[in-house]
């Protein structure tokens, strides 16, 4: 029997952050969420890792480009998966090391198939 792969949801948006982790747990995905960049990170750093990140970017205590930065300088999660979940807006460039972006409002299935890609590719 396969393990559902895991993915650390960052989202600062409570009601967000419920939907997103209730439609991903019925596709199969195991979920863990953090509301911020900081509790992401303090989470990062126990183990197990995650097999991806959904990443906002505007959020409050630590941004998401901040939390890259730190997941980006840690040899053991340089490689993480991570795919952008904002409304920051096509102009903005992504943080360094983003597999794939996914625009708010989310498109679900979009958001499904694009997780399911980045997780299939590294592992």
């Amino acid at each position: 029997m396969c393990t559902p792969s895991l993915v650390l949801l960052v989202e600062d948006h409570a009601d967000s952050r419920e939907l997103l982790e209730e439609f991903l747990t019925m596709e199969g995905f195991a979920v863990e969420t953090a509301g911020n960049g900081q509790t992401a990170w303090e989470r990062l750093r126990r183990p197990p890792c995650p097999d991806a990140v959904l990443l906002d970017l505007m959020m409050p205590v630590m941004s998401g480009w901040e939390l890259m930065r730190h997941v980006r300088e840690d040899a053991t999660l340089n490689a993480l998966p991570v795919v952008v979940v904002s409304g920051a807006g096509s102009s903005q460039p992504l943080p360094d090391g983003v597999q794939a972006a996914v625009p708010k409002p989310v498109d679900l299935w979009e958001l499904r198939a694009t997780l399911a890609r980045v997780v299939n590719a590294a592992g």
